[in-house]
């Protein structure tokens, strides 16, 4: 009788506690909404151009935006993980 009590509060306590948080999302500091058509979170493509003063251009038309110390150190031909942009 003990045993049925004890599993059933525990069940209820768990089940409030999970109606109460909510369902789980992945959302992080990286992750906002956005209307740019991205190809994906992060994707590794070979960097064709550079657009000075911050813009990589890859060998599809996607555009990486990028700091000025990466925009610096990366040469073209080199490939590079970004969340590449698909310009129209």
């Amino acid at each position: 009788m003990f045993r049925r009590s004890l599993v059933l509060l525990l069940s209820l306590t768990l089940g409030s506690a999970c109606r109460l948080s909510g369902p789980a999302v992945h959302t992080g500091p990286d992750i906002r909404p956005t209307r740019e058509p991205a190809l994906a979170a992060q994707v590794t493509l070979e960097v064709m151009t550079k657009r000075t003063p911050d813009t990589f251009v890859a060998k599809d038309g996607s555009t990486c935006m990028v700091g000025p110390d990466v925009y610096a150190s990366t040469r073209t031909g080199s490939m590079y993980r970004c969340r590449w942009v698909r310009n129209k």
